[in-house]
């Protein structure tokens, strides 16, 4: 298996520097990283919310020509499901079918309260949203609903043209085993938070549930994330060779925590690619 390489756009290093989250983005497709991840936080006690990930991503589309831009995750079940589809299908549109979109639970009683949403059920409603947002994006039209009450079938524009969406999955460390099915049942794959020991077991049960679903085990991806904060190329690829045992297809190296310039972030990166390059493929 090929395995993709990313990483994720250090949005509490950068702040509202808009010149140095251009820079990363161009610097991270300069060095033949194939995706950058935007994550999803509204409301943050204390410190305060990312940057709105699909306005940045709409941003990061336009300086970018090749890189799969990654919401990673949006907290689906505390936003209106028709309007983030057609959102994300606006995106899509305007990356040229650059869109891995990620979709996760969410823990923050506070932002759904401020999005207007509650949080009972919202594993049901997660898995209400995707089915739907697949349907707004590849069927003529798709049966709304106002609460429990159809409202009739309607559309939007426009519909994701020459593929399907993917559809991604975040996790926690340690997730109930409802959620890991989910991943199999319905999921292009899963950002798993967990060591290696623990991925093996979740993982499992992943493909376990895709099986049941008639689903082969190379239709669902899974990925994980190493920091390259205290760097060194040993362990960098020792912890690679580990991952790719395990069955990962994409790797994302995070720079988080390092203070510095966006040149910093971008120099730890190099410092990565060449073992890439020659351990791995890029892609």
């Amino acid at each position: 298996m090929t395995v993709k390489f990313g990483t994720t756009l250090p949005q509490r290093e950068f702040g509202n520097d808009v010149t140095a989250i251009k820079d990363f983005a161009l610097g991270v497709e300069a060095l033949g990283l194939s995706y950058l991840r935007v994550a999803d936080q509204v409301i943050m006690p204390g410190r305060g919310g990312f940057h709105e990930p699909l306005m940045l991503l709409s941003f990061l589309s336009a300086v970018t020509r090749r890189l799969e831009l990654v919401p990673s995750v949006l907290v689906a079940p505390s936003r209106e499901t028709t309007l983030v589809a057609q959102q994300i299908a606006v995106l899509d549109l305007l990356s040229e079918g650059r869109i891995r979109l990620g979709l996760g639970l969410g823990g923050n009683v506070r932002e759904y309260q401020a999005m207007g949403r509650e949080m009972v059920r919202r594993g049901e409603r997660l898995e209400e949203q995707i089915g739907l947002m697949r349907s707004l994006w590849e069927d003529p039209a798709a049966e709304l609903f106002d609460r429990s009450e159809s409202i009739g079938r309607e559309s939007v524009s426009p519909k994701a043209k020459g593929r399907s969406i993917p559809v991604w999955l975040g996790l926690s460390v340690e997730p109930p085993v409802r959620a890991l099915e989910r991943v199999g049942e319905l999921a292009d794959g899963w950002f798993a938070m967990c060591d290696h020991h623990s991925f093996a077991i979740f993982h499992d049960i992943v493909l376990e549930a895709a099986a049941a679903c008639g689903r082969s085990p190379d239709q669902v991806g899974a990925e994980c994330e190493i920091s390259l904060l205290q760097f060194s190329s040993n362990k960098l690829v020792t912890e690679l060779k580990r991952w790719s045992e395990l069955g990962v297809s994409h790797v994302s190296l995070s720079t988080l925590g390092l203070k510095g310039s966006s040149q910093d972030h971008l120099n730890l990166l190099a410092k990565a690619a060449p073992l890439l390059s020659k351990d791995f493929s890029l892609k």
